[in-house]
């Protein structure tokens, strides 16, 4: 929501005029595979508006999103999502020295509780994602029995994300992005509400 109002209530970036040039540009399936690779690396570019700068795309100019555009967008939530778990072994040392082994058993007893509910923040957006390839990495999980998970809810993550906006839209025409990158944000906080609030009464039924 923050992001939301520094981007599109203030004059900092003309948000619009960048994304009707690189939607122009030959460039713009690299443009897409950037923005969504930046958005799925975490920690370092968690905010990074990438789910924003191509719905906003879609939005002033749906031509240019086609198939190749979401394979572009599926490949690079494939790679932050490795990329997050490979960091995350790199630091897994360093986190040891400073966490205790209780609190690290209680981390693995959490995953191993709710990891399978985890797995659908793969696909509800690319931080989500690369947040839960970060906690496999820290935790020395496997990522070969995620990667089947990865690639699906990759796909997933475009088409709720792309494609289905993108048939939204075509039926309306281009429009301006700013209600509908604050209806995104409204439609994650509630998604994520959900989720945690069945996660916390499934937890107490069983306790």
């Amino acid at each position: 929501m923050c992001v939301y109002l520094l981007l599109y209530k203030t004059d900092i970036l003309d948000m619009n005029a960048i994304v009707l040039e690189a939607a122009a540009s030959s460039w713009f399936p690299v443009f897409i595979f950037v923005c969504v690779l930046l958005e799925s690396v975490f920690p370092y570019f968690g905010y990074f508006p990438g789910t924003a700068l191509i719905l906003m795309s879609v939005a002033l100019n749906p031509k240019p999103a086609d198939a190749f555009v979401f394979i572009l967008a599926w490949l690079a939530i494939i790679v932050g999502a490795v990329l997050s778990y490979g960091q995350a072994r790199f630091f897994r040392p360093f986190l040891k020295l400073i966490a205790s082994k209780a609190a690290m058993s209680k981390c693995e007893s959490l995953l191993d509780a709710y990891g399978p509910y985890a797995r659908i923040a793969v696909f509800v957006h690319p931080n989500a994602g690369a947040m839960y390839f970060t906690a496999l990495g820290l935790l020395d999980r496997n990522l070969t029995g995620e990667f089947v998970h990865l690639c699906l809810g990759a796909a997933v993550s475009v088409g709720i994300l792309f494609v289905v906006v993108t048939r939204l839209l075509s039926s309306v025409g281009s429009t301006d992005d700013g209600e509908l990158q604050l209806l995104l944000a409204a439609a994650l906080v509630a998604i994520g509400t959900l989720v945690g609030l069945y996660a916390a009464l499934r937890r107490g039924r069983t306790v």
